[in-house]
């Protein structure tokens, strides 16, 4: 009877010390997925109006697309760098048919940027003016947009640093990398060895 008691204390010991060992691979697992992940040099369409102060609410013309980010931009950042978020305040000249009125969009964007300089002004300036080019040639190039929107000039927000699942949706992160990968699995194997 002891014998049989030692052995189902045994037992007992040795799947608690294997529900444990899960336990903290699964944690692993998901702190790695999610770590450093980034919708590089993504964005979204947050505010579309035209006109006055106030404007015209304008989002129901945008593509759904364009309102959230782009699962195929996810990225995990290199190391030395960051995933960092930014808004993007655009204005433009609308015109529908005759009629030239104001127009306002903001977007929100991230990109893996270097730990040291992300914050950097000048980089900000760089950055923002790339937008106001990228935007101006994205209309001029559509012809259903080119004659609809003009003279767009852009002002950013700093970039601010997020973190681990902050940055990307749980339905949009991307498996690991392939050296994390060799390192779930050989984590696994030490881990939930018999």
């Amino acid at each position: 009877k002891q014998w049989y008691q030692r052995r189902v204390a045994i037992t007992a010991g040795i799947y608690k010390t294997r529900m444990l060992k899960f336990v903290a691979f699964g944690a692993l697992l998901s702190t790695i997925a999610a770590a450093g992940q980034c919708y590089h040099d993504g964005w979204k369409m947050t505010k579309f109006t035209t006109g006055d102060a106030e404007g015209l609410d304008q989002m129901s013309t945008v593509p759904e697309s364009d309102k959230a980010y782009d699962k195929e931009t996810v990225k995990t950042c290199p190391d030395g760098e960051s995933c960092f978020t930014y808004t993007v305040s655009a204005t433009a000249d609308v015109t529908f048919g005759i009629e030239t009125v104001p127009g306002n969009m903001e977007f929100e964007a991230q990109s893996c940027m270097d730990n040291g300089t992300a914050q950097n002004a000048v980089i900000g300036e760089v950055v923002c003016e790339m937008w106001e080019v990228s935007l101006s040639e994205e209309f001029a190039a559509s012809e259903e947009l080119k004659d609809v929107f003009s003279g767009v000039e852009t002002t950013c927000g700093s970039p601010t640093e997020c973190a681990g699942d902050e940055c990307v949706l749980e339905d949009d992160r991307s498996g690991a990398s392939t050296l994390e990968f060799a390192a779930i699995f050989l984590t696994s194997l030490y881990l939930l060895k018999i």
